[in-house]
């Protein structure tokens, strides 16, 4: 790890790993990209299809992709796949969207509007799987961040071994395939219980077409004798472009009881490239944004909890390195 090329949140002090005393000037101090568009997207250039699952009462999955969005001064076009009842540790039920109906609602979207960006996320069958990634590569002309998932937080199971199998052959379409390190666990064979296998992983992962590949890391220990030690006080991304790592920290804010920081990380991400930020600066400000989102909304009393991405509506703005 000592090669490791490190991102901190705080551009002021490359060493920092814990929480900055002066967050909000140094965050202030970037120069930044501001989104200046009226809150139903209507003017805005910022029209990514999202794809994935509709989770009924919590905003988790598409729900979060379109308040994130909108967040960002855009207007979702929303593609669902499955509808999964889950939430708080309950799996009630999956059911899955009909491929004949996912595909005439991405083809009706491209017909008919002009996607500037795509994140993809929960893909359930193998016909599926053919059907995004191929309206992906024949229509799209923007960034594309696919967000691989196998299962959900509440224990859902997302994709069958058939449907992974044939996302394993479109792994080089999208420009950036990201994934918690559970999803990363079952598709590289391997337990992760450090950043030393995170890298491991990842190239694993990247041998499967992947160009570039984003493993959100969480509070994982740096190294594997570091494993019984506390949890480290910052959270990582380590990002891997098929040669090189680097590491993206920021603070710890706990967000246990929050929903669409994943969302809101993406999109904020999938906003910044489609403003042709290059993609290793794009992570950094995405990170940085949702990491001060998190610490304004346990600062203020007056913002919920499902609340600290999307109140800040279209006057957010997301920093660029």
């Amino acid at each position: 790890m000592d090669g490791l090329l490190r991102h901190p949140a705080n551009q002021s002090n490359p060493d920092f790993v814990g929480e900055p005393d002066g967050l909000d000037s140094q965050l202030d101090a970037v120069p930044t990209v501001e989104f200046q568009s009226s809150m139903d997207g209507s003017s805005s250039t910022f029209h990514p299809v999202c794809v994935g699952a509709l989770y009924p009462g919590i905003e988790r999955g598409l729900s979060a992709d379109v308040l994130a969005v909108r967040a960002m001064g855009g207007q979702a076009l929303p593609v669902c796949t499955s509808l999964v009842v889950a939430g708080r540790g309950t799996v009630t039920d999956v059911l899955d969207v009909p491929t004949d109906t996912i595909d005439a609602q991405l083809s009706h979207l491209f017909d008919t509007r002009c996607p500037t960006a795509a994140k993809v996320g929960i893909l359930n069958h193998p016909a599926t799987v053919e059907s995004v990634f191929r309206h992906m590569n024949d229509a799209l002309s923007g960034p594309f961040v696919y967000d691989l998932t196998l299962s959900g937080p509440s224990g859902e199971d997302i994709i069958s071994q058939r449907a992974l199998d044939a996302v394993h052959d479109h792994l080089s379409i999208p420009d950036l395939v990201t994934l918690r390190v559970h999803d990363a666990e079952l598709i590289a064979g391997m337990e992760i219980p450090s950043l030393d296998d995170a890298q491991v992983a990842t190239q694993r992962i990247g041998q499967l077409g992947a160009a570039h590949v984003l493993l959100r890391c969480g509070r994982l220990p740096t190294h594997f004798f570091d494993v019984d030690s506390e949890p480290p006080d910052y959270a990582v991304d380590l990002f891997y472009d098929g040669d090189d790592f680097a590491l993206y920290e920021a603070p710890y804010v706990p967000a246990e009881d929050i929903h669409g920081a994943s969302s809101a990380f993406l999109i904020a991400l999938l906003r910044a490239l489609s403003l042709d930020v290059p993609l290793t600066d794009a992570l950094q400000a995405a990170k940085a944004y949702v990491t001060e989102s998190l610490r304004h909304g346990r600062e203020d009393a007056s913002v919920d909890a499902p609340n600290y991405f999307w109140n800040r509506s279209q006057d957010a703005v997301l920093p660029n390195i």
